[in-house]
C-alpha cells in the first residue's frame, strides 16, 4: 500500500497490482484484503489474479480455478494468468475458460 500511495500522490496511474501465492487460501485472502484497503483509500488500480506455480495436471487447473474463480465471483480482478508447472502452451485453455466464465 505504501507504494500505491506514492503512485496516487504523484498521479502515476500506469499500475497493475498483483499479489500471488502458491497457496490458494492465502492468495484469495490477500487479494480480498488488498481490494478492501484500496477501496478505503479510493484507489482504482487494476488487480491481476493468479496462483503462482499452481502445479500440473488437474491439480494445477483446480487450484487456479478455485483461487481465480472465487475472486472473479466476488467482482475482483481485471487480468488473470493461470500459472502451471507445465509448458506455457497448456496455460492458455484453462485461463481462457476462466475468462469466459467471468
Amino acid at each position: 500500500m505504501e507504494f500505491l500511495r506514492v503512485c496516487k500522490k504523484v498521479e502515476f496511474n500506469n499500475v497493475v497490482v498483483s499479489i500471488k501465492s502458491s497457496n490458494t487460501r492465502v492468495m484469495v485472502y490477500t487479494v480480498r484484503l488488498l481490494n478492501y484497503k484500496m477501496r478505503l483509500e479510493d484507489m482504482k488500480y487494476p488487480i491481476h489474479l493468479g496462483v503462482t506455480e499452481a502445479g500440473e495436471g488437474e491439480d494445477g487447473r483446480m487450484k487456479s480455478a478455485v483461487g481465480i474463480g472465487t475472486l472473479l465471483a466476488d467482482g475482483i480482478g481485471d487480468t488473470i494468468r493461470v500459472s502451471l508447472t507445465e509448458d506455457p502452451e497448456f496455460e492458455y485453455e484453462p485461463c481462457n475458460l476462466l475468462a469466459e466464465m467471468a
